[in-house]
């Protein structure tokens, strides 16, 4: 199975940071991880009510840092493949799913 980049979302950050065996394998293994701007800026806001703000700040920090981890910022075609993902998503029943997009 050929790994392709990826697009993480807030709940993919988050089953990596919580060990969840398959958000850390597909994250290790991928060749270029994006996360975009929107993303970043609900985590920070979900470190703001947390109680290890700080922590959470610096971790994230050092994740961005990996060479292989770039930002990116939201544009129309950006919106229209979201929500694409987004009415996919919406066929399945179970919510606990993480969220990777496989960039285009």
């Amino acid at each position: 199975m050929e790994i392709k980049p990826i697009l993480l979302d807030t709940n993919a950050y988050t089953a990596f940071k919580r060990n969840v065996s398959d958000a850390v394998k597909i994250i290790k293994n991928a060749p270029l991880i994006g996360i975009n701007r929107v993303i970043l800026g609900e985590l920070l806001g979900g470190f703001f009510f947390g109680t290890k703000e700080a922590v959470n700040r610096r971790e994230l920090e050092q994740f961005l840092e990996i060479s292989k981890v770039q930002t990116f910022t939201v544009d129309n075609d950006t919106s229209e493949y979201y929500a694409m993902v987004y009415l996919i998503l919406g066929l399945f029943s179970d919510r606990t799913l993480f969220v990777i997009l496989i960039m285009m």
